[in-house]
């Protein structure tokens, strides 16, 4: 009878603690979805992917200075402005500092954001920090591809060559106002509309640049007109950067430099980021070359504070815009069909990949980042606001890092 009761009473006892463990499990998880649900919108979730997998994850993401050694690649990203380049220089600057890799980084610290300067002239003009094996394995810069054959000349043969690529009418906008031009035409009480009705004579009267600036063969520092052909190597071929749309199709020669551009793009760039579909294109470039879920978790860096002006333009007004940008329109419109190519031969589900690249990208938010998520710099860039933890954690420091910082930190 003693015996009976004892055993009774072990079975209960077990049970509440079966029980206790389960209520505290069942706690903890509430506690965690509902934190992940305070989140905003730019790290939505969904149901699909478990606890457990964005935890493992997570914590492969706190070991951001442990090398796995494994799936290691040569990256060369073909850099443009306002295009999520920025996001996507954080991502291979942590991926390199996290395998020890060595960077294409100029000696001279004012060169990192010249443009545009190709690797051909780097060895004479802009002398590169020395590799200690004479390897450099990733380049992040402002630097113009002139093809594979001339960048194997600084960096290894099978080099992985990856860009990403904007719709033109947005990346204008944008770019207009991160390199400043918008405050200033604003201070002579012109904005970006009126700007766009007759880009060539505002440049003259209100920028300084001469109406011949933007048809020139070798312009010093074409900013506007067909800005993402130029860092795609338009350069090499004969055709001058800033002419427009009417010119090229009353010109055949000028359509035959640009079809051949455009194939030597198709042909030698290995993967390219849609901007507008970045989450999806960070899934599949993650599949294709077998990066953690780790390596590509990612804070949106350099977000523009100023209004968006694009979405209240008319359909004249796009037009017109890809009117003076046309090779930049040809050249999206050819990297958008290159990627549906490659989402039509996946073999996998693309969107459980995406939830759990958002779910992570929320779970490190909610660890690193302050609720309201984002602050304004003096030059009106919007960057991820570290918390307590984020500020004393040194892979929360590195996933909110603009490309200037960390390109300090490699230098020393």
């Amino acid at each position: 009878m003693l015996n009976t009761k004892k055993t009774a009473l072990r079975f209960l006892l077990i049970s509440f603690i079966l029980v206790l463990v389960v209520c505290i499990s069942i706690r903890e998880f509430t506690v965690y979805y509902e934190e992940m649900h305070k989140i905003s919108d730019i790290f939505s979730t969904t149901k699909n992917v478990s606890y457990k997998e964005i935890e493992s994850d997570f914590k492969s993401f706190k070991q951001c200075q442990i090398s796995t050694g494994e799936n290691i690649h040569n990256f060369y990203l073909i850099k443009s402005y306002k295009a999520a380049s920025s996001t996507l220089s954080n991502m291979l600057y942590r991926y390199g500092l996290k395998h020890g890799l060595s960077f294409v980084e100029p000696q001279d610290t004012t060169t990192n954001q010249i443009f545009p300067f190709s690797h051909l002239d780097t060895a004479a003009n802009y002398p590169l920090i020395p590799s200690c094996d004479k390897v450099y394995n990733l380049s992040t810069i402002h630097s113009r591809f002139e093809g594979k054959d001339k960048l194997e000349k600084t960096m290894p043969i099978g080099t992985i060559i990856i860009a990403s690529v904007r719709n033109p009418v947005s990346q204008l906008e944008s770019s207009f106002n991160y390199l400043g031009f918008g405050n200033r035409l604003e201070k002579k009480g012109v904005n970006f509309t009126q700007f766009i009705e007759d880009p060539l004579e505002f440049s003259r009267m209100y920028l300084g640049f001469p109406k011949e600036f933007v048809i020139l063969k070798e312009p010093k520092n074409l900013i506007f007109w067909n800005q993402q052909s130029q860092v795609f190597g338009l350069y090499d071929f004969k055709i001058p950067v800033g002419i427009g749309r009417k010119e090229i199709l009353e010109n055949e020669n000028y359509q035959k430099e640009i079809e051949k551009f455009l194939e030597r793009v198709d042909r030698e760039v290995d993967f390219v980021f849609m901007a507008e579909d970045f989450i999806e294109s960070m899934a599949i470039f993650r599949e294709m070359f077998g990066l953690e879920y780790s390596d590509v978790a990612h804070f949106k860096i350099n977000l523009m504070s100023r209004n968006n002006s694009v979405e209240t333009l008319t359909q004249q007004q796009q037009d017109q815009i890809i009117e003076f940008c046309y090779i930049d329109w040809l050249l999206y419109q050819k990297m958008l069909v290159k990627f549906e190519k490659i989402k039509l031969n996946l073999r996998y589900d693309l969107k459980y990949e995406i939830d759990i690249i958002q779910r992570l990208n929320a779970r490190i938010a909610q660890y690193c980042v302050k609720p309201n998520q984002y602050k304004t710099d003096q030059s009106e860039m919007m960057l991820p606001d570290l918390n307590e933890a984020g500020e004393k954690d040194v892979c929360c420091q590195r996933i909110v890092e603009q490309e200037w910082i960390l390109n300090h930190i490699i230098r020393t």
